[in-house]
């Protein structure tokens, strides 16, 4: 299969209406779980201070304020990783040319988007193919290149290339398993 021109695989307006959508729906839900919790937190202050006032035990009202904060909180993660998927699957480009392959995460910064995933293996470095959990994974490292140059041990090193979804990812995945010679699959 010869291409002159690169292809680019990168998610279909399906997928990223979806990943808007969940984006969006979270924050509207964390916004107003939020909202709800400021507006209680008078309130439940002041059942625990006349709980104490009467002698009551207040490790209920306590537990439910912590319990509340603590919800709150982890809502918060989440929605730092609803902001993280959407970036990942806005920012998502594969490139497939002659030489090799990228993987691009455009709307992250250069060392995040590095940490993710983003980088570049030629056909010959890609040692496997992976579908981990939330990523397909591309493990490079096949090729054995000469330690006598710097360039050399530069590319000696590991580079691991991950992308969540894109659109013809059976084509793509065809693709890489057509042009890597050193693909391997371990049981």
């Amino acid at each position: 299969m010869t291409v002159l021109t690169p292809l680019i695989f990168r998610p279909s307006f399906a997928q990223r209406a979806v990943a808007i959508l969940l984006f969006a729906g979270s924050w509207l839900v964390g916004v107003r779980g939020l909202m709800h919790l400021i507006q209680n937190m008078p309130r439940l202050l002041a059942m625990v201070r006349l709980a104490e006032v009467n002698g009551e035990p207040t490790w209920r009202l306590w537990t439910a304020l912590v319990s509340s904060v603590a919800a709150c909180g982890a809502g918060g993660v989440l929605l730092v990783l609803s902001i993280l998927f959407l970036l990942l699957i806005e920012g998502t480009h594969v490139v497939v040319d002659e030489v090799g392959l990228t993987v691009e995460l455009g709307s992250l910064p250069g060392p995040l988007a590095r940490r993710l995933g983003a980088g570049r293996l030629a056909w010959k470095q890609v040692a496997s193919l992976e579908k981990g959990r939330f990523f397909f994974i591309l493990r490079g490292g096949a090729e054995e290149p000469s330690k006598e140059t710097p360039e050399a041990q530069l590319l000696s090193r590991r580079v691991t290339l991950r992308f969540l979804v894109v659109d013809q990812l059976d084509r793509l995945i065809l693709t890489i398993l057509e042009r890597s010679p050193n693909l391997r699959f371990d049981s």
